[in-house]
């Protein structure tokens, strides 16, 4: 669909970006293949609720892509590539400035994040397992995407090195009252 977007010059509304985003960004097929891998709640009736995916599928998509534009659209676009939610936005409401429109997508994930935070407390009949990797997916797309091209902050690869690697340091004072850290090594 991007493919032939981009070859007839359409810009899309914001809907139908997210609409296809959703799909092509794999979010709910990788949710779905999670859903049977836990095996948690796997029944006739919870495999249904597959299709369509539910609703907390979606938000999480509509997250991941949101989060993906704000922090590669700006490389996106140098590269020519199709349109962002960004681009989609400021033709659609006709916004002339990328900030008004970069502020509008934050407020857009604030709402979905509410929406997705609802699928917790409103009893779906999926199973709680599911419906975190939801949210982890949510949480790891802003975790990757929210700082943009900001080179001074930390990247997934600093976050995997101190969650697995790095010794975790503190300092304590020792019985003759200097300074010592102590590491989990």
């Amino acid at each position: 669909e991007e493919a032939k977007w981009f070859n007839r010059g359409y810009i899309p509304t914001l809907d139908e970006y997210l609409a296809n985003g959703v799909i092509s960004g794999g979010t709910c097929m990788a949710l779905v293949h999670a859903f049977f891998l836990m095996g948690k709640g796997v029944m006739k009736e919870t495999e249904a609720m597959m299709e369509p995916y539910p609703r907390c599928f979606t938000s999480s998509g509509k997250i991941l892509r949101l989060w993906d534009d704000l922090g590669t659209s700006r490389e996106e676009q140098e590269r020519g590539d199709v349109a962002s939610s960004i681009e989609c936005l400021m033709n659609e409401k006709n916004i002339a400035l990328e900030d008004g429109a970069r502020k509008h997508v934050r407020q857009l994930i604030g709402s979905l994040w509410i929406e997705l935070n609802g699928e917790l407390v409103a009893p779906t009949g999926l199973p709680l397992s599911t419906i975190k990797a939801s949210f982890n997916l949510s949480r790891t797309a802003q975790a990757i995407y929210q700082h943009g091209n900001d080179n001074t902050a930390s990247s997934v690869q600093d976050h995997v090195q101190s969650l697995f690697f790095n010794p975790i340091g503190f300092q304590t004072r020792s019985p003759n009252h200097r300074n010592v850290t102590l590491s989990n090594r």
